[in-house]
């Protein structure tokens, strides 16, 4: 296969989850694919490895949210709901004990910019993706309020699909 240059991306993507538009991010947004391996060692080639095998692979995807809002906040927050209207909204956050992460998850989707937005040939995809809620944000002169929001990926337990590149969305965002 010849190189390309055409073949260099770059740029920012937007984020939708379950369908939903999380808004703009500050920061940039990170995907981080691990894979842990078992090596095989027998004696007759001493330390020498002779085989390696997966043993998990795990994804996580470090969303910074600029647009610090209830909705995205209730949206990224397992056991949260709002509650009340106008100046009287409000989050309501549980302690979340027992709630279980993956009966809460759902697509995330990282869309090129600089796609169309019907073309996903290049969307990044977790089909079942959830937060813990873990939160992180300060306030500070002269800077953006940011929620630092990281969302884990789990296997499919029929397909064992953990993320994919391409294809339509299963919630059309």
């Amino acid at each position: 296969m010849a190189s390309d240059t055409k073949n260099v991306k770059m740029g920012v993507c937007l984020v939708y989850y379950k369908g939903i538009d999380l808004g703009y991010t500050q920061g940039g947004v990170q995907v981080t694919v691990t894979t842990q391996t078992h090596k095989t060692n027998v004696d007759q080639f001493g330390k020498t490895t002779v085989n390696e095998q997966i043993m998990s692979r795990d994804v996580s995807v470090k969303v910074p949210l600029a647009e610090t809002t209830l909705d995205n906040l209730v949206a990224t927050m397992p056991g949260a709901s709002i509650v009340g209207t106008g100046t009287d909204k409000k989050a309501i956050v549980t302690s979340g004990v027992g709630v279980s992460l993956l009966d809460l998850a759902g697509e995330l989707r990282l869309h090129p910019k600089g796609r169309a937005a019907d073309d996903y040939s290049e969307d990044f995809v977790i089909p079942l993706a959830a937060t813990s809620g873990g939160l992180s944000f300060a306030y500070e002169v002269e800077k953006e309020r940011i929620f630092d929001t990281t969302f884990t990926g789990y296997p499919d337990p029929v397909t064992e699909e953990l993320f994919a590149i391409g294809g339509a969305p299963v919630v059309a965002p």
